[in-house]
């Protein structure tokens, strides 16, 4: 009976979740705005500073917060009401960005001041991040998580994708300092959205800062992962998938260059083909996930990563011609980003699902924490290694690392017990 009724669902009926719907649209809006944001703040230090080091140094701050801040901010928005807490924080960033347009515009913006409000932005969302995860069981009832967490994915690629294309444009018609406005306005906005949001917090008592109920919260947060060992698998691969995709990031140039022998033609086929499998991952998980089951899923992410690292280095004999290249790089890559899109939209299903609803804050604060610090760490091993090696060397490598994970999942017995133990109510806390 509840097979059938499964069935019957389809994103339309996300459409209906109201309250869910409307946290979406926030969400996209502040997409939207974060895109535009990212071409003209990079112009903007480019241009105070003149100096390539500083953007390496502000991108460095703008991750501080999601390794350190994240994990300690999720035990402690677990007492909160979520929807103050995204209010407040968005408010926060529309006056930080505000600050930076304005005084932009007049000529008084220093390096330093970008450091102040890039920390302060990174460090808000750090305690915005864990309340969203929190609300999502809230305001989407369960059987709609693979639907709505998929429709958000997609709609998110698609509006990041068109704020990219049409940033330059908006910065052309008004200026650096107005495309940093429009970043404000959707901050704005979003946070005037969820001010309608019913999310089912009235019931909630605030708690008061209380040390010792903090730490016990977040050691909580800890025993939590550590008693559960699905939780902690999925921990890892994340982790993983995170370190694994640095080289692709970190290496597109020479990948495009040393690799397959072209220039900035490839990065578009690149970008695009990864960009539509994404797309494409994202809007039929609900339905690959009915026929391959979770383990499933994380085995093809494998593969498609291991593929894309190892073929597209050593079947370079083959490129004869620049269509065969293109075509090379066109369907792996197109492959990658459709597994990983897959595999990225089981994570947040998981998430919602498995975990209670009451450590779902910090849990998520554990992980997002995880994630960003095993970036640096791989980026850190990458530019080590460059030096000594080829890059169709660490492609390789990369891909074997990546094969050998897969065989590690395929053999695991915790991670196909997934289907059959998705509920992790029974996972007690003393």
């Amino acid at each position: 009976m509840s097979n059938t009724k499964e069935q019957k669902i389809g994103y339309r009926d996300i459409f209906r979740q109201t309250e869910y719907m409307k946290i979406m649209i926030a969400a996209l809006i502040n997409r939207f705005g974060d895109s535009i944001d990212a071409i003209a703040s990079t112009w903007i230090v480019y241009e105070i500073t003149g100096n390539a080091a500083w953007s390496a140094i502000i991108y460095g701050v703008n991750k501080l917060p999601s390794i350190i801040i994240t994990p300690l901010a999720g035990a402690w928005v677990e007492g909160q009401k979520k929807k103050t807490i995204m209010i407040v924080t968005d408010l926060i960033r529309a006056v930080c960005v505000a600050f930076v347009a304005t005084w932009y515009l007049f000529g008084f913006l220093q390096a330093w001041m970008l450091l102040v409000t890039t920390l302060t932005i990174s460090t808000v969302e750090a305690f915005r991040g864990p309340a969203s995860a929190a609300l999502t069981p809230k305001v989407l009832e369960k059987e709609y998580y693979e639907y709505g967490i998929s429709l958000s994915t997609t709609l998110s690629s698609m509006v990041e994708l068109i704020g990219t294309a049409v940033a330059a444009a908006i910065i052309a018609v008004i200026g650096t300092s107005g495309a940093i406005y429009v970043d404000m306005t959707t901050f704005l906005m979003s946070a005037l959205i969820i001010a309608f949001v019913n999310t089912k917090e009235q019931n909630l008592v605030v708690q008061k800062f209380d040390r010792k109920a903090y730490v016990k919260n977040l050691a909580d947060g800890f025993s939590y992962v550590k008693k559960d060992a699905m939780i902690r698998i999925f921990l890892l691969l994340a982790v993983f998938l995170n370190a694994i995709l640095v080289p692709l990031n970190s290496l597109q140039a020479p990948l495009a260059g040393d690799i397959l022998g072209g220039g900035a033609e490839i990065l578009s086929i690149l970008g695009i083909s990864i960009t539509v499998g994404m797309l494409l991952g994202s809007v039929t998980y609900p339905m690959v996930q009915r026929i391959i089951p979770g383990k499933g899923l994380w085995i093809a992410s494998g593969l498609g990563i291991a593929l894309f690292y190892i073929i597209l280095p050593v079947c370079r004999p083959l490129y004869t011609s620049r269509i065969l290249v293109y075509a090379f790089t066109a369907v792996f890559s197109f492959i990658l980003g459709y597994t990983v899109a897959l595999v990225n939209s089981h994570l947040s299903v998981f998430a919602v699902k498995r975990i209670r609803t009451d450590y779902l804050a910090r849990i998520s604060g554990i992980t997002t924490a995880a994630g960003a610090a095993s970036m640096p760490v791989a980026s850190f091993l990458v530019s080590i290694v460059v030096a000594y090696v080829d890059t169709s060397a660490i492609f390789i490598t990369s891909g074997v690392l990546a094969l050998i994970v897969t065989v590690c999942m395929f053999f695991s017995r915790t991670l196909g017990q997934e289907e059959t133990d998705t509920v992790a109510e029974d996972v007690e806390m003393v």
